[in-house]
């Protein structure tokens, strides 16, 4: 079953803050406290097993999807889990964590709280027919070449093929039996969705403590079916589902890391506002800052 678990903290020292990146850190508290809940051999798994995991977390953000601030009223971290197996234990585990230490910084938990989760067979079931989607990409997204594609690149734009595929592909590997997808869904996905609005920067984000740092993309995007009479409802539906399983699996790689936190976002609420042409005084046109 996806569910998604939101973790309130707040830090011991009033005011302290915790280190600029805070997604490795994030990563080894979760584990952590998973470990004495789980088997060896399943702990083990999470913390090296085989992409892809089935598990993803955020770094710590505030009310605004920020990193937290002097003045941030409330500050948490959330955990998406997409293996049945392994939702109670993981829930009871986070549950009975009292205390978080990021980087030299001490949180204790205000709340733990369950804020969705749904078995795969109700999330398919239950999507409507849809034909756009749109998110508010919060923790840079991005994708990786393959091993025998050359040299490693990172694909920083999230195109609809490798946003959907990757979904479809993650939904497989923990869903395949309990609610399979359509089988014309990867012609759909390759060969009707176009991505039609974006409002996009690249960001930096630290997967890894020492590590280089990777790239990826934040902001707005929106995609639709370019002709969606010739697509089946089911399908449709189906896309659905996928784009909602996105909110608990998170989009591109790393998200065990705390990359590609994404948010359902119909209203463009994540639009990155561009900064309006002024008039300077000497005639020459500039921008006004954002």
């Amino acid at each position: 079953m996806p569910a998604r678990v939101v973790v309130s903290v707040r830090p011991v020292s009033p005011g302290a803050l915790p280190p600029p990146y805070t997604g490795p850190a994030v990563n080894a508290a979760v584990l952590a406290a998973v470990r004495e809940e789980l088997s060896p051999e399943a702990s083990a798994y999470l913390h090296d097993g085989p992409p892809p995991r089935p598990f993803a977390i955020t770094p710590l953000l505030d009310e605004h999807q920020r990193a937290p601030g002097r003045s941030s009223a409330r500050v948490r971290f959330e955990v998406g889990i997409l293996l049945d197996e392994i939702t109670s234990s993981m829930l009871a585990a986070l549950r009975n964590r009292d205390r978080w230490r990021f980087g030299s910084t001490d949180y204790v938990t205000e709340a733990v709280e369950l804020a969705g989760g749904e078995p795969y067979p109700d999330l398919l079931a239950a999507a409507p027919p849809a034909t756009s989607w749109a998110f508010g990409l919060v923790t840079p997204v991005s994708f990786a070449t393959g091993r025998d594609d050359g040299v490693r690149r990172q694909r920083i734009l999230p195109d609809p093929e490798r946003v959907f595929g990757t979904l479809a592909y993650r939904w497989r590997a923990w869903a395949r039996d309990l609610a399979p997808l359509p089988s014309d869904i990867d012609a759909t996905i390759d060969g009707h969705l176009e991505l039609v609005e974006t409002t996009l920067s690249s960001a930096e984000y630290v997967v890894k403590i020492g590590a280089p740092k990777r790239r990826g993309c934040v902001g707005f995007v929106r995609y639709q079916l370019a002709a969606p009479a010739d697509v089946p409802p089911r399908t449709r539906a189906a896309l659905n589902a996928l784009a909602r399983f996105a909110c608990y699996a998170g989009i591109g790689d790393r998200t065990p890391s705390g990359m590609g936190y994404v948010v359902a976002d119909p209203d463009g609420q994540h639009r990155i506002r561009r900064p309006e042409r002024v008039r300077r005084t000497d005639g020459a046109p500039s921008r006004a800052p954002a």
